[in-house]
């Protein structure tokens, strides 16, 4: 999971959206019981689609569905996998960490468990640099893989002088950030990871030294996810010091109603919400009724993804928490921008 396609889900908006979550078996296809699960769930969206919708447009977001499903079926998988179809977008995501397996249909896709997987998990990048060669390498806590393909690993010429390496390595990392904006560790000696971090704009957060030209992608992680450990929990550390300043200044919000309604109104610059925080609500006079009929046309299923979802669209910044952080915040809790 990363930003940008975290940012282009975010950005669809349309009835039916549909998001089936699955839990998955890491390094695995998917075996029978996957597939079983999947099927069921596309089943269920069927059946509550089913009179709320035409029947073409019903069939061609099941359709889809049924098509990502037979697309990622062969794939090494990660710990889930979300499926997300409407009538005018469909994208399959692979997930770092297990969900709560269901079926969400809203006007926009379930991203919840998306952010929750972009910072727990936290996707990140390792670029390992030297005089000669320089490797792109992309994972999460449990593992880190390399890009092969036409661009990477990417290798000097043997009569290309330094400064032309030089720019040609700031221009592919330039680049590779604005194409996936995440955090980035660099490994190399102290001279080039100096022209990498001085002249590429790199969202670095550590450096491991040493050159790793031929370091192995279990070594890279074992040396790089202590950094980007660390890097997570100062983001919920700064998030929580936030909130506090916030409270302070009377710029706080709490509670899933009031957070909500802030949020829905493109008040709330940040909101920090508990990992596991969940509630499903109708909206009566601008206001939440929490529910447990799910599957009521007019219940939002996660109104908590409703908010993540309406901060980010307004320009804002989501951080998920562990369980028993925001006790004293009713759970969920905002900085607003005034």
């Amino acid at each position: 999971m990363h930003r940008a396609l975290l940012h282009e889900l975010q950005r669809q908006v349309g009835y039916p959206s549909v998001t089936v979550l699955v839990n998955t078996t890491p390094g695995e296809w998917f075996d029978t019981a996957t597939r079983g699960t999947i099927d069921r769930l596309i089943d269920d969206a069927d059946r509550r689609l089913q009179g709320d919708v035409d029947d073409d447009v019903r069939l061609h977001v099941l359709d889809a569905l049924r098509r990502l499903r037979d697309e990622e079926e062969t794939a090494i998988g990660g710990d889930a996998i979300a499926l997300c179809a409407s009538p005018t977008y469909h994208a399959a995501v692979r997930l770092g960490r297990p969900v709560v397996e269901r079926v969400v249909v809203d006007e926009t896709f379930a991203t919840r468990d998306l952010v929750a997987d972009l910072h727990r998990t936290a996707t990140f990048r390792v670029i390992t640099v030297s005089e000669h060669v320089v490797r792109m390498l992309y994972g999460n806590e449990r593992r880190l893989a390399e890009s092969v393909d036409d661009q990477w690993p990417l290798l000097r010429e043997a009569d290309q002088s330094v400064a032309s390496w030089t720019r040609a390595v700031v221009h592919a990392l330039r680049a590779e950030q604005r194409r996936h904006p995440v955090p980035t560790v660099v490994a190399g000696v102290e001279r080039s990871v100096r022209r990498a971090l001085g002249s590429a704009e790199l969202d670095a957060i550590g450096v491991v030294p040493g050159n790793h030209d031929r370091s192995g992608w279990s070594e890279l992680h074992r040396a790089a996810w202590p950094l980007v450990a660390e890097w997570v929990e100062g983001q919920q550390l700064k998030a929580l010091g936030r909130l506090d300043a916030a409270r302070s200044q009377r710029r706080y919000a709490a509670g899933v109603d009031e957070v909500w309604t802030m949020a829905m109104e493109g008040r709330l610059e940040l909101v920090v919400v508990e990992d596991s925080y969940a509630v499903a609500a109708k909206v009566l006079d601008r206001h939440l009724q929490p529910t447990e009929q799910v599957e009521d046309p007019d219940v939002v299923d996660d109104v908590v993804d409703e908010i993540i979802e309406a901060v980010m669209r307004h320009g804002g910044g989501a951080v998920i928490v562990p369980d028993g952080q925001l006790a004293d915040h009713d759970r969920i809790a905002a900085v607003a921008r005034y």
